[in-house]
Parts: structure tokens; sequence; C-alpha cells
């Protein structure tokens, strides 16, 4: 496999500036020159939310309109990145600035609100028996009561954590830039174990920033040091490692029916490896970075599909089985069609890099955009093209 090393500030958008040194990875130590801002994209009940820039909008996938948006008004060096969490008539969303927020979802108006004392959140909070978990990049995790906002516990990595906390069962798990997954009891925040173990012969791994996928008791999560990991969570053992051509920065998939994880790294490789023994079922070369975890479906057809967005402005559609490419009436040698508004010319269309995770929610695709206009597009899942786009200026 040729490897094409991709510096990480070539894609990373810039609207967060962390300067952040990473030692321990493949190939000696790296700056990190920016962390994640592309928009934060969930979806319940037939209802879009997002979270991009100034505001956190629910939006009708008939029209493409906000149904709300908050706050009603911008408010100055306020953002919004991490994914919206939904939780019965609440929407769970925290801010750059560094305060979690607890919507009514019904009208968007705000419920309670916890501030973090500045500790900027980049991943979603989640939301389980009664509390509401949160990770920030002061290494802070955050337990709160899901009704009141009231603080329950706190836990304190060495480093920044990026991800959304993984809840299962009465345990949390973390993965943090110091380069440990961390298990912790969900009630009290007390330390269970953690990945590497702190032992004197610890095994130096990569940061992590991604959430890890959990499956039959199998942790599942890439690195920095151009790994992929399957962690026997009972055990804390690894069960198998898979060597990547560069960083994996967001989880694989898995996919129960044909026994993949299916994943990308940095250089655009998109693979797909049995959950047994962690080897190549099959690879697919995107053209730039890979950065979110891929979206599972079955297709009008029948075939079970995967949907990879890639710094190459490409959304690829690939057969799970065999990872072919699956065509479509929107050819993929087109790029992602993102609007910019130029003065006094009016609008201009030019390809941008898509890094956010698509998601899926009936027949549409939805991919952020973290340049342009338009920080939401909706596409068929089924033709991959575009139906509509939500523009906060116009549609909100």
């Amino acid at each position: 496999m040729t490897t094409r090393r991709v510096p990480l500030f070539t894609f990373i958008p810039a609207l967060i500036l962390l300067a952040v040194v990473l030692t321990g990875c493949s190939g000696g130590s790296r700056t990190l020159l920016a962390g994640s801002s592309w928009p934060g994209i969930n979806t319940s009940d037939g209802t879009i939310y997002l979270a991009y820039g100034p505001g956190v909008y629910a939006i009708d996938p008939g029209t493409g309109r906000a149904l709300w948006a908050f706050p009603a008004e911008p408010v100055r060096n306020k953002n919004f990145y991490a994914t919206p969490a939904v939780d019965g008539d609440l929407v769970i969303v925290a801010d750059y600035s560094g305060t979690v927020y607890a919507l009514n979802r019904e009208s968007g108006s705000e419920v309670w609100s916890y501030p973090t004392g500045s500790a900027r959140v980049i991943g979603g909070a989640t939301v389980g028996d009664g509390l509401v978990y949160v990770g920030a990049v002061n290494g802070g995790v955050y337990a709160l009561d899901r009704d009141s906002g009231a603080e329950a516990w706190q836990f304190t990595a060495d480093r920044d954590i990026w991800s959304s906390p993984l809840l299962d069962g009465d345990t949390v798990y973390v993965t943090s830039l110091d380069r440990h997954l961390y298990a912790l009891d969900a009630k009290t925040g007390g330390l269970r174990w953690q990945f590497p173990n702190g032992g004197d012969h610890e095994e130096t791994i990569g940061a992590m920033v991604g959430t890890p996928t959990l499956h039959n008791g199998v942790l599942y999560f890439g690195s920095f040091n151009n790994k992929v990991y399957a962690l026997d969570t009972a055990t804390q053992t690894v069960k198998w490692t898979y060597e990547a051509s560069n960083w994996v920065w967001g989880s694989p998939l898995v996919d129960e029916v044909s026994g993949l994880a299916i994943g990308g790294d940095l250089d655009g490789h998109i693979f797909a490896l049995h959950l047994e023994d962690g080897s190549l079922a099959w690879g697919y070369e995107a053209e730039g970075p890979v950065v979110g975890t891929p979206a599972l479906a079955e297709s009008a057809s029948g075939e079970r599909v995967v949907y990879v967005t890639s710094g190459d402005s490409h959304i690829y559609k690939l057969n799970v089985e065999d990872g072919t490419l699956i065509d479509t009436p929107a050819s993929l040698t087109a790029t992602f069609p993102t609007r910019f508004l130029v003065v006094p010319t009016g609008e201009d269309v030019r390809p941008i890099p898509i890094y956010a995770p698509p998601v899926l929610l009936g027949d549409l695709l939805l991919v952020g955009a973290d340049q342009g206009n338009s920080p939401l597009y909706a596409f068929s899942s089924d033709t991959l093209l575009e139906q509509w786009d939500f523009n906060p200026s116009t549609d909100a």
C-alpha cells in the first residue's frame, strides 16, 4: 500500500485553534494545529438537530427549514460544534466556550445550563440513567443530573477529551489525547480501568479522539499511532490490531451481518476488517483523508451499502461485501457543491473537503459542511442527488 502522508493542518478546519503537541505517535512528535470544527448532526423521531457556529437548530427533513433556533439571536463569541443529544423532551448540547445546555425539544428554549469553567467542549453529550455525560478539552468528564443540570461527579484525564462518552450499562468509556482509554463507573466517576494500564511495561499508543464502537463486549477504536484496536472489555486485553497507513481519527462502524468493521484513515484508505481477527476483507482508496465514521444502510435494490465522506470532496457509496463503488445518478466524479456568498456578484459554488461523518435519516443522507453558506446538505441516499441545503441566514 502506498503511503500518502497528509499533514493535519491541511485538512482540519481552522475555526478552533488548539496548539497541541502529541508525543508517542508513529513517526515521533507531531503538532496538531486545530481541533474538530465541523457541524454536529443528530436525528430523532423524524427531526434533524444541528449544532454549528452561533446556533443550534431543529430542522424539518421534508423542507430543510428550521423549526426553532437557539439562541434566538446570535451571541458574540458563542460557537457550537458538539453533536446534540436527544433524550425525551430535552436536547442536550454544549458550546465551545464552556457551557452545557438543556433545551426544550419542542421550542428550543433553555431549560438549564451548566458552566464547565471555560472548559471547551468539542464532542457531544451522552444521556442515560438520569445523567448527562460530557467531555471537555481540559480533560474533564462531567456527569450532570439530567433534569436539573447539577453536577453529580467529575473525572479528570491528563489531556484533552474530544470525543463523546460512550455509555454501556454502568460503565462510561472515554478516549483522550493523553493516549489512554478510560472505563469509569457511570454512577460515581470512579476509574475502573484504563488502557493501556499504566504498568511498568505499558504499551505506548497514540492519542485518541474518536468515540469507540462497542459490539459484543469488544471496543473498536482508532489511534494516532496508525492502528485500529479491538479491545476486550472483560479482560482489558487486545484481541487484535490493524496497521493503517496513517492516523485513524474516527472509530470504525461494525456491521454484524457481514462481520466487518469498516473505517478509514488520513491517507484515504477505507478498510473493512474481519471482526474475529482484524484481517483485511477489502480496501478502497479515496483521494483525500477519511475522518468521520461511515454510515451503514440497505439500498433500494437490497444491497448493504456504506457511505464514506472524504477530504477529496466526495461522498463514496460502497458495497459492504466487497468494497466496490456503487454507481449512482450523481456521478462520484462530481464534488461536494458547497455555496459561498460572493458580494456583489452573488453566489459561487465550489468544492470543499468533507470531514463530518454522514448521517442517515430515512431516504436522506445528511452531510455537514464547515465552509460556505450552508452547514447542512441533504442528499438522496439512493441517487446521491441533492435534495436541499440549510442556510441559517435564510432558513432559520
